[in-house]
């Protein structure tokens, strides 16, 4: 499952993972955005993990969400 989402002139792209010998899935994203010709990017992987991949999803759009809000919770970059 993947999903790209635009958001205040930003896009989301959500790509949850598995880590290796789990059954968990981990919210993964990469914001991007473009001024002026230039397209800069920056990858997130979210600390927390989720029964389903879809739940992971949801978790990877919200969070991309908060960070272009300024409301992000601690993330770590990947």
């Amino acid at each position: 499952m993947s999903t790209m989402v635009e958001y205040r002139g930003y896009t989301i792209s959500s790509t949850p993972s598995q880590p290796l010998g789990t059954h968990k899935w981990k919210p993964e994203i990469v914001i991007s955005s473009e001024r002026e010709g230039v397209v800069t990017t920056q990858s997130y992987t979210g600390d927390t993990t989720h029964a389903t991949e879809e739940d992971a999803d949801t978790e990877g759009v919200r969070l991309g969400q908060q960070m272009i809000d300024g409301k992000a919770p601690a993330v770590s970059d990947s």
